[in-house]
C-alpha cells in the first residue's frame, strides 16, 4: 500500500490548508526534507519553474536538489546543471534526452517543453513512477489532450501526484475572490469576456529565421511559438490562464464554440496573430474570449464575469449592483505568498510531505481542451462541440486536425516541416 493518498481537498473551495500551515509544522519534525527533482525543457520556463521550486523548498524549510535536466538542445541542459551545482554529465540532450531524466533519482519532474512534447513526456514520467509537474498547456491537438487525459487516468492508478502550470488557481488574488463568487456573490453568472492581448509579435519565438544546415526538428524546437503544432497557438499557449480563470469561477467548462482569426504579421510558423472566440456554456451563458498578439496595440489580460447580482474582474474587485461591499476572504489565503509561481510548488511540496498527491492533470487538460477548441473553431470556421475533441469519433474534427507527427518522431530523427508562412483558411 502507498504512503500517499489522493487528496479531497480542492483549491475550487479556496486556499490549500498545506500552505498555510505548513512553514511551522513541517520544520518542527526534524531534519529538512530533500526533494530530488529534474527538469526537461530547459528554456524560460524550465529555467523559471527550477528557480520556483527551489524557494518554495526553501520556504517551507526542505531542501530542493536538482539531479538532471535535459533540452533538445544540450548547451540548454548545460547551463541548468551549471547554475545549481549539477556534473554535466547528467545534462542530457537531443529528443530522447529525457528518457535519461527518467533513469534517475528524481522523485520530481518538471515538464516545460514546447506543449506538443507534453503527452509523450508525461506518458515516460507516470511509467518511471515520478511525480509531475506539467505546465500549461498540455496538447496541441485532439490526440494529444486524448493521450494526456489517459495519462492522467493512469498517474492516479500509480498514485502519483500531479501539479499543473495553471498557476492562478494558487494565486492568493484569485483564491481571496472565488469563495464568495462560488457563495453567490454575483448571483447566477450571466456572461463575461476574457482578454489575453498584448505584444511579443517581435518576440517568444516568432522572429527565429532557420539556421543553415539546421533540420526541421530543430528549427521547429527553436521557433516553436510561430508553428501551431508546437505551440498550440497564441490563445492556447497564453489565453489559457484568463480562460482557465472563467471556467474556474464559473464552475464548468463551455459545450462548444464559434470564433475568428488571422494570421498578421508573425515572421516564422504558421500560427495565427489573433483570435476571438464565442464559448456556449449552455444554460445561455456565453463568454467571449479575445487573444491577440500584436506589438503596437492596446494591452489587457483579465477575466470578468456579470452575473444577476453584480459583477467580478477575477484578480480586481467585485461589485454587487445594489451597492453592498463584497470585501475579499483574507481567511482562505492565511499564511500564503503574492507569489503564484512559488505557491504553486509550496502547495505541491507541502502536499506530499504530508503524504498527500494533487491531482490537477483533469483541470489543466480541460483548460487546454477549451482553448483548443476555440482555436479550431477559428482554424476550420466551424462550430466545434467539447465532444468533438474528446468523445464523438464520428466528427470530422475528431481526428481531422491531429498534427501530422507525433512528439514520439522526435525521437527517431527529422520530422516533416509544415507549410510555412500560411495560416489555416476557414471553410476549406
Amino acid at each position: 500500500m502507498s504512503k500517499f493518498t489522493v487528496s479531497r481537498r480542492s483549491f475550487v473551495a479556496g486556499a490549500s490548508a498545506f500552505a498555510a500551515v505548513a512553514p511551522t509544522v513541517l520544520r518542527a519534525q526534524g531534519a529538512p526534507r530533500v526533494f530530488k527533482f529534474a527538469v526537461v525543457g530547459c528554456g524560460g520556463r524550465g529555467g523559471g519553474a527550477a528557480n520556483d521550486i527551489t524557494k518554495a523548498a526553501e520556504r517551507l524549510g526542505f531542501k530542493a536538489q536538482l539531479v538532471a535536466a535535459s533540452d533538445f538542445f544540450p548547451e540548454r541542459a548545460v547551463n541548468v546543471c551549471k547554475k545549481y551545482g549539477v556534473d554535466e554529465k547528467f545534462a542530457f540532450g537531443g529528443a530522447a534526452g529525457y528518457q535519461k531524466v527518467m533513469e534517475t533519482d528524481a522523485e520530481i519532474v518538471l515538464l516545460c517543453t514546447p506543449p506538443f512534447f507534453r503527452p509523450l513526456h508525461f506518458d515516460a514520467c507516470v511509467k518511471a513512477g515520478k511525480h509531475i509537474f506539467a505546465e500549461k498547456p498540455i496538447a496541441t491537438d485532439p490526440a494529444g489532450l486524448r493521450r494526456f487525459l489517459a495519462g492522467v487516468e493512469a498517474a492516479k492508478a500509480a498514485k502519483l501526484s500531479v501539479l499543473s502550470g495553471t498557476c492562478y488557481r494558487h494565486s492568493s488574488r484569485a483564491l481571496r475572490q472565488i469563495g464568495p463568487i462560488q457563495g453567490g456573490a454575483i448571483g447566477r453568472v450571466c456572461g463575461g469576456v476574457v482578454y489575453r492581448c498584448h505584444g511579443g509579435t517581435n518576440t517568444w519565438g516568432n522572429t527565429l529565421p532557420r539556421k543553415d544546415g539546421e533540420s526541421n526538428a530543430g528549427y521547429m524546437s527553436r521557433s516553436w511559438y510561430g508553428w501551431r503544432h508546437m505551440s498550440g497557438d497564441n490563445l492556447t499557449e497564453q489565453g489559457i490562464h484568463e480562460v482557465d480563470l472563467a471556467n474556474w469561477f464559473i464552475g464548468r467548462t463551455p459545450r462548444a464554440a464559434m470564433a475568428i482569426g488571422a494570421r498578421h504579421r508573425r515572421a516564422t510558423g504558421n500560427g495565427y496573430d489573433c483570435v476571438s472566440v464565442d464559448y456556449d456554456y449552455d444554460d445561455g451563458l456565453h463568454v467571449h474570449a479575445i487573444a491577440r498578439q500584436v506589438d503596437g496595440c492596446a494591452d489587457r489580460c483579465h477575466a470578468f464575469l456579470s452575473g444577476a447580482e453584480g459583477e467580478i474582474t477575477i484578480l480586481g474587485k467585485i461589485k454587487r449592483y445594489d451597492g453592498k461591499e463584497i470585501g475579499p476572504d483574507e481567511k482562505a489565503v492565511e499564511g500564503r505568498h503574492e507569489d503564484m509561481m512559488m505557491m504553486e510548488h509550496v502547495d505541491h511540496l507541502a502536499a506530499l510531505a504530508k503524504g498527500e498527491l494533487l491531482a490537477e492533470g483533469e483541470q489543466v487538460a480541460m483548460a487546454s481542451a477549451t482553448t483548443i477548441m476555440g482555436t479550431l473553431a477559428a482554424y476550420s470556421g466551424q462550430a466545434v462541440r467539447m465532444s468533438d475533441l474528446l468523445t464523438n469519433k464520428d466528427s470530422a474534427l475528431y481526428d481531422g486536425w491531429n498534427n501530422p507527427f507525433l512528439p514520439d518522431d522526435f525521437d527517431k530523427g527529422d520530422v516533416p516541416l509544415p507549410e510555412e508562412f500560411k495560416a489555416p483558411v476557414p471553410g476549406n
